[in-house]
């Protein structure tokens, strides 16, 4: 008789989390439309907590609000360009991006609407729950922060069982805390320079100014687990699932960089920003859960002849690069097949049926 193979404890919480990346979320709407074809089961089925930011959180909303990856995936391959525009009036009128924001904001905004419609963070049509990071520069009003200090910006995590007024905080109030799913997109994937602010209002009406979630947290799997140990408190395990969209190879120059003032420094360290803290929250992944922090990344390549190469910019929606990144993809999904299989072998079994905890 064969070995048998140790079944994991059914008692098991499975989070998602999806980095930030922009036009490079096509990767991670892949991977995600493989392992939906493997286990035959909708992606929102088999996770008890979905996570993204940026284009991961654009992603997470459009999971949360019952859309499956493929389409996911061919909205950012079809439209993409429409979302990046390079134009030379554009160029022109921000003077090359130095006195506004590199692309208006209509056009994402626009198909937000279109993908995720009037849908709130407090109603879903899935069962699983939502977790979102952005930045938000203007509350709508001052509120205590470390050391009883007053601010009016703050780290801010789009919640799902917050807005349905599950687990508050004291204070908490969940009309507050409950906004449309597309305001959340809009507002985790407002790249500063890239995108302006984005102005929304929660469900009491009141006004909030929010930039790129990737600021502080470009993956969310930290923030997606530490959550899932409050919500889920009678869990014996947790098996994490990070998505990353690509790992830059671009060499900084340090001789180049030692005359760099602001405006050279400007995109290099949003860079360093976004790559540090998604390589930082790996290794305290991979400390936390060992073998239960399942990450699925690849290279971007630095050899324009090979065609998974891509080009890290994630504004670079060309027809070239858009098909590099789907090239990427599959390279990715066939390196990692084994690690795909194991995973979907889990994933396949049944999900415990349990909801976030409710106090007595």
């Amino acid at each position: 008789m064969g070995e048998q193979v140790p079944q994991p404890d059914p008692r098991t919480i499975r989070i998602l989390a999806i980095d930030g990346g922009g036009i490079r979320g096509i990767l991670p709407a892949r991977v995600l439309q493989e392992i939906e074809a493997r286990t035959g089961k909708p992606i929102a089925d088999m996770f008890h907590l979905i996570a993204g930011t940026s284009t991961g959180g654009i992603i997470g909303c459009g999971l949360y609000a019952g859309l499956r990856p493929k389409a996911l995936g061919d909205l950012y391959a079809t439209r993409g360009s429409t979302i990046f525009p390079h134009t030379l009036w554009q160029t022109v009128t921000t003077l090359g991006n130095i006195s506004g924001p590199k692309y208006p904001a209509q056009a994402l905004e626009r198909m937000l609407a279109q993908t995720l419609g009037d849908a709130w963070l407090s109603g879903t049509v899935v069962d699983a729950e939502l977790l979102v990071p952005s930045y938000c520069i203007q509350l709508p009003n001052a509120v205590p922060v470390d050391g009883g200090v007053m601010s009016t910006r703050m780290p801010y995590l789009f919640k799902s069982w917050k807005a349905r007024g599950t687990l508050p905080d004291p204070g908490d109030k969940a009309t507050a805390l409950d906004f449309r799913l597309r305001d959340v997109a809009r507002a985790t994937s407002a790249a500063p320079t890239y995108f302006p602010p984005a102005q929304i209002q929660n469900h009491d009406g009141d006004p909030y100014w929010m930039a790129d979630g990737g600021l502080f947290a470009n993956n969310p799997a930290m923030a997606a687990l530490t959550s899932a140990r409050r919500i889920y408190p009678d869990a014996a395990r947790f098996l994490l699932v990070s998505l990353g969209t690509g790992e830059r190879e671009r060499a900084i120059d340090g001789p180049t960089a030692a005359g760099w003032g602001e405006l050279g420094w400007l995109h290099p360290v949003l860079s360093i920003l976004m790559d540090g803290n998604a390589d930082t929250v790996c290794y305290e992944a991979d400390q936390e859960l060992a073998d239960d922090h399942r990450r699925f990344d690849a290279s971007l390549g630095n050899d324009p002849t090979l065609p998974w190469t891509v080009h890290e910019d994630f504004d670079d929606a060309t027809p070239d690069n858009i098909a590099r990144i789907e090239a990427l993809a599959q390279k990715l999904i066939a390196d990692k097949a084994g690690a795909l299989t194991t995973l979907c072998d889990e994933l396949r079994l049944p999900k415990w049926k349990i909801g976030p905890h409710r106090p007595e």
